[in-house]
């Protein structure tokens, strides 16, 4: 009896030293985990602890309207303000012809406000990559993924191409299927824990390349580190130094896994509304800011050129005629050829994130609108906001 006693003493203690090891370990992972409050769209912005700056040389030129030389109707204004109002908005932006006409913040907050775009970022990322190719850093956009990740050059993952992964056609495993939030959910310990890259690099090949498209996160991260591999440089300096200064964007903050470790490419700027509503005019000026190029005309066209394997996507950006969200949390879409276009300008191009984050962008209107929302959306009406303001223009 005294030996089993013994025993159990001995597997307590044993238990209690691998717990107290494993929560030392698993410290940062834990800490995130129990301090998220479970909704993406209302946790605050201190939560993503450590970050790393994204630093800017603010200047927010664009003009406003003033003496009420209002270029969309005043009661086209009112109407979009009242129903993202009534969808719990956190700001709303309309830039037409490069002068800004609303420009409206709730819950006491300002165009100095921080928010998080989610996947509005993987738009950025494309950017980024046209500028590598253009600075001779990345080849081509049809190099293969081996050729920068020297880990996968001896796989088939290192078969993958640029251009597939940015258009989500890389046919990697996803970090997992569900939205769990599960201690044991791999995403979620991707999301919470310490080692962004490590994870996304361990992720197996389930298709052949470019045979399918799947919506993939990791596939974006993927193209953040053959960019940090590719110019030397931290993805969030080579941001800073090749977007955000250039734009004159205010300082913005991305989400690190550990400090001094490497940073969640997928998602997640912490910026300003009010920039990306220039980010969006880089589209309509094809890549220019102020007369200087910021990213190859030739790029642009390229980003904005439906993909092989679904036409609702080119690279790393959503294009609207063809994609109808079936809700404001869901990445999934709808086949142009079963439904009508969703938007009144065929070709308008949208950054899209998780929860109803959108940046939309229209060429042909001369229009940019940024909506950003602080919480789920109450009956959300997919195009009903640049809709209503190219009505008025029409």
């Amino acid at each position: 009896m005294k030996s089993f006693l013994r025993f159990i003493s001995w597997l307590t203690s044993g238990i209690c030293i691998i717990t107290i090891v494993y929560a030392f370990s698993e410290r940062d992972f834990l800490i995130r985990y129990f301090s998220y409050n479970g909704d993406p769209l209302t946790n605050p912005i201190s939560w993503f602890d450590p970050t790393e700056v994204i630093n800017g040389s603010k200047n927010d030129n664009l003009l406003v309207v003033s003496n009420d030389k209002f270029s969309i109707s005043k009661s086209a204004l009112e109407e979009v303000s009242s129903y993202a109002e009534s969808q719990s908005s956190l700001a709303l932006i309309i830039v037409h012809n490069g002068i800004i006409q609303l420009e409206k913040y709730w819950d006491d907050a300002d165009r100095s406000v921080l928010f998080n775009p989610q996947s509005m970022s993987k738009s950025v990322l494309g950017i980024l990559v046209g500028i590598a190719i253009s600075e001779g850093y990345i080849d081509s956009v049809d190099d293969n993924i081996g050729k920068y990740i020297e880990e996968w050059r001896g796989d088939e993952r290192g078969k993958i191409t640029i251009r597939q992964a940015l258009q989500m056609s890389a046919g990697l495993e996803q970090m997992s299927s569900s939205y769990d939030l599960s201690i044991f959910n791999k995403a979620v310990r991707h999301h919470f824990g310490t080692s962004f890259d490590e994870m996304t690099l361990s992720l197996k090949q389930n298709d052949p390349p470019g045979t399918n498209y799947e919506y993939n996160n990791e596939e974006t991260n993927l193209l953040g580190i053959v960019i940090e591999r590719a110019t030397g440089k931290r993805y969030a300096d080579y941001l800073s130094t090749r977007l955000w200064k250039p734009l004159e964007l205010g300082d913005a903050k991305m989400y690190l896994d550990r400090e001094n470790g490497s940073v969640m490419k997928s998602c997640c700027i912490l910026s300003r509304p009010y920039d990306w509503a220039k980010l969006g005019y880089l589209f309509i000026e094809r890549g220019l800011y102020n007369g200087k190029e910021i990213v190859p005309a030739s790029w642009i066209n390229q980003m904005i050129t439906p993909s092989v394997n679904k036409d609702f996507y080119g690279l790393q950006v959503w294009l609207g005629s063809s994609y109808i969200p079936s809700k404001s949390n869901n990445v999934g879409a709808y086949d142009k050829n079963e439904n009508p276009p969703l938007y009144l300008d065929e070709e308008m191009l949208v950054f899209l994130g998780f929860g109803g984050q959108r940046t939309w962008v229209s060429s042909k209107y001369n229009l940019v609108i940024v909506y950003a929302t602080k919480q789920w959306a109450n009956a959300w009406i997919e195009a009903k906001i640049p809709n209503s303001i190219i009505s008025s223009l029409q």
